[in-house]
């Protein structure tokens, strides 16, 4: 288990490492630790959470380096699974400002390109591959698991759907298949509300991406008609 003591060198607030800690210095258990009766939750609002969050995958690359591919998938799932905690919903909230909320959405950029991309193993969940670790799941499911595929409520919802497709369209171009099928996933999920973007996408990825994988050609296509599991 990662014990980050010399924080300052990273250039990390007494806060952040705080939150770093609560969420992925943890032991690895059969049912994840956030169903532990006895943890205590992270005392915090949704305009700190949201802060947090976004700095925590802007940074992903460095400052979650330290633990195991385990941890780190119980820890992305307490922070953008719903099942998990409510820590997701300070994006949702509108209290919180729109820019921040943006820029935690936005922030997911980074954690498909400086974690899942490198710690994924490159096989299809949809296909039932062999081979998969404990990160794969959490990438996979990431747009089944996380309320952030639909903002049907919110009064800003275009620019929401469109800050996911960014993030979508920015994991399509991933050299790790597993990435290019769980933004696939994703975009099947946000083609309901969003399906003019959502089909600019998947046609351009048709055209030229799916050359460097063709085994995600059928379900690319199914994802443009928001037909995905």
């Amino acid at each position: 288990m990662a014990i980050m003591e010399n924080t300052s060198d990273l250039g990390m607030s007494p806060r952040y490492a705080e939150w770093l800690r609560h969420v992925f210095d943890r032991p690895v258990t059969p049912n994840a630790w956030f169903f532990d009766l006895d943890v205590e939750p992270f005392d915090a609002g949704p305009c700190e959470l949201a802060g947090l969050i976004a700095a925590t995958f802007e940074h992903c690359g460095r400052d979650l380096a330290p633990y195991s591919d385990e941890q780190l998938s119980h820890g992305i799932s307490f922070i953008l699974d719903n099942s998990s905690s409510d820590c997701v919903f300070a994006l949702m909230s509108e209290d919180v400002p729109l820019a921040l909320r943006l820029r935690a959405i936005a922030s997911l950029e980074k954690l498909y390109s400086d974690i899942f991309e490198p710690r994924c193993a490159p096989v299809l969940g949809h296909l039932d591959e062999d081979g998969g670790n404990a990160m794969n799941t959490v990438c996979y499911m990431l747009w089944d698991a996380s309320p952030l595929s639909c903002w049907e409520r919110s009064k800003e919802k275009a620019a929401f759907y469109g800050a996911v497709a960014d993030v979508l369209d920015h994991a399509l171009r991933s050299a790790n298949r597993a990435c290019v099928e769980s933004a696939l996933h994703g975009l099947g999920h946000i083609h309901l509300y969003h399906s003019g973007r959502v089909e600019q996408i998947v046609d351009a990825f048709l055209e030229n991406g799916v050359r460097r994988f063709p085994e995600l050609r059928h379900y690319a296509q199914r994802a443009r008609k928001g037909q995905v599991l």
